[in-house]
């Protein structure tokens, strides 16, 4: 009797630490929530395997599992997420019913969302529409932006391989206004997503090729510096601020002006003579400097005068 008792009572324990390892995973208005990544990872596993969910995701548990997050993040069902979800281009996309959905659920404006349209016909080249809807909080109509036959054709959006452009344009100019709408005024309801028809008019990012400039004389091209080099810092002496000739400074008032009291012509031959040897830069560099002391000088000679 005891035995059995005994054996009972294991039972029970069992069965209680299994219980107790069930996913905790909560029943809401919203579907069912997940308060951990191993609770959302069993939830994906079933919803990969039913046929409930769209083929674009069965046999796919991770991306079930994003999808699950991103859902609760919206605030919606993940199976009703997963039925109107897509991803386009490597990008996630939402049907344009859905983005109208949870703009009318967000409680951001006193009436659903409704549209402005101008014109009867959807293929005439004058036809347009817009969303409106009336701010909560502060009874502020607000107006989305125009969505007209120059803006469809400017974008290429009536080009593109099996386009609804052609075939259901009232349909597309409300999808398309609704999604602009929450674009400007609740970007927020849609985590700032775009619809997989926008996702298909606007095709593939294309991506950006880094280029790298070759550097030129320690610098880049792109910044438009001379290939002439600058003058090495070992080459200036430092009590006289130029360039080192053959290990001796070079004379402060040597360059092309004259000397006083010399001849300019053997001034000029003598400047010759104490740069030869230099880099051109170097040169440049002592004439330079040359100019500099003697326009010293007669300004010296100027203030005693």
């Amino acid at each position: 009797m005891n035995d059995t008792a005994t054996i009972q009572a294991n039972e029970n324990q069992a069965e209680s630490k299994a219980i107790a390892k069930r996913p905790k995973v909560a029943l809401t208005e919203n579907g069912l929530v997940c308060k951990t990544i191993e609770e959302a990872w069993r939830f994906a596993q079933y919803l990969a395997k039913s046929q409930f969910v769209p083929e674009r995701y069965q046999d796919k548990p991770g991306d079930c599992l994003v999808a699950i997050d991103m859902a609760q993040r919206l605030r919606v069902s993940p199976l009703m997420f997963l039925q109107n979800a897509y991803v386009v281009y490597g990008r996630p996309g939402l049907e344009a019913k859905l983005v109208i959905a949870l703009i009318n659920q967000s409680g951001l404006f006193t009436d659903p969302l409704d549209y402005e349209v101008e014109g009867n016909d959807p293929k005439d080249k004058k036809y347009r529409v817009r969303a409106f809807a009336t701010r909560a909080s502060t009874g502020k109509m607000l107006y989305g932006p125009w969505i007209t036959w120059d803006l469809i054709v400017a974008e290429g959006w009536d080009k593109k391989q099996g386009s609804k452009w052609k075939t259901i344009p009232e349909v597309m100019f409300h999808y398309r206004a609704a999604s602009w709408f929450a674009n400007r005024h609740c970007p927020e309801v849609k985590m700032g997503m775009m619809t997989a028809d926008e996702l298909y008019d606007e095709g593939p990012r294309k991506p950006v090729e880094a280029k790298t400039l070759e550097p030129t004389n320690g610098r880049r091209e792109k910044f438009g510096f001379s290939d002439e080099p600058d003058p090495l810092p070992e080459q200036a002496d430092s009590s006289t601020d130029a360039p080192a000739n053959q290990g001796e400074p070079v004379k402060p008032d040597a360059g092309n002006e004259a000397k006083e009291g010399q001849p300019p012509a053997e001034a000029e031959a003598e400047a010759e003579t104490e740069t030869e040897g230099l880099s051109p830069s170097a040169v440049e560099y002592v004439r330079k400097v040359t100019k500099k002391k003697d326009a010293g000088k007669v300004e010296r000679k100027k203030d005693k005068l």
